[in-house]
């Protein structure tokens, strides 16, 4: 971020006044901190959707580049819940529970209490199913946002293969699967990169064979979804060391 604190203190300042109906200037150091968190939060979110363009080419005063930033965030939130519904009409968790609470149950909390203006940065919710990319660096609806991009994705990835076919795979992977905390499309992922691999030796050259075979699929099957293929592409490489592992087990079982 461009701008000092000095800048940011009469932003913070009138923000206040809103927070409290313009009727006391007095808030909570606490609170000071967070309406601070939330303009900084909103000048980021212009600097990151300006960078590039001719907006970054100058630096614009302070409260301009939050009240831009402000609507991206407002406009960020709008798309994700657009994207969440549209993900949920079509929805299955295969009997997950950890993917149904963390995404039918708890994804409408967030946007029932998400603070656009007064706490952007809050993302609320713990999102206890794991996805496949690391998205730590992103809080608030960058973050919510992401993830149901993610979630978003898997859903596509599973519709491919039927709902039961699913399941047996979750089931053979872990008989008590509903109360597991992994990520289901990793282990189907998983499961078709061992058919990939079937009669090949994992060598050196198996992450790249399997990267290849996965984009010879997603270009067949999945409408040559490239954001699809970069997703699973986060979860290959442990998949092929997990992999390795189990084959040298099995190895050294037989050497006994």
């Amino acid at each position: 971020m461009n701008y000092d604190m000095e800048e940011l203190i009469p932003i913070v300042a009138k923000l206040a006044e809103k927070y409290t109906g313009f009727e006391s200037t007095s808030i909570t150091y606490e609170k000071a901190e967070q309406l601070m968190g939330a303009v900084i939060y909103c000048i980021n979110e212009m600097e990151r959707e300006a960078d590039g363009s001719i907006l970054s080419s100058e630096k614009m005063p302070a409260l301009q580049a939050y009240e831009i930033g402000l609507e991206r965030v407002r406009e960020k939130t709008e798309a994700a819940l657009r994207i969440y519904n549209e993900t949920v009409r079509n929805f299955s968790d295969y009997g997950n529970i950890c993917l149904q609470e963390t995404f039918i149950k708890g994804m409408p909390e967030f946007f029932k209490w998400y603070d656009i203006r007064f706490e952007p940065q809050n993302t609320i919710l713990t999102l206890d199913y794991p996805i496949l990319c690391n998205i730590q660096e992103y809080s608030g609806i960058d973050r919510i946002y992401e993830y149901i991009e993610c979630i978003r994705l898997e859903q596509s990835f599973l519709k491919q293969f039927p709902a039961d076919m699913v399941e047996q795979i979750l089931k053979r992977y872990n008989p008590g699967y509903r109360e597991m905390i992994d990520n289901i499309c990793e282990i189907v992922y998983g499961d078709v990169v061992l058919r990939m691999l079937e009669g090949r030796t994992l060598g050196d050259d198996a992450e790249e064979y399997v990267e290849k075979a996965t984009k010879e699929l997603i270009e067949k099957y999945y409408d040559n979804d490239i954001q699809l293929f970069e997703y699973l592409r986060c979860a290959l490489r442990d998949i092929i060391v997990r992999l390795r592992i189990r084959m040298e087990g099995k190895m050294d079982t037989k050497r006994i």
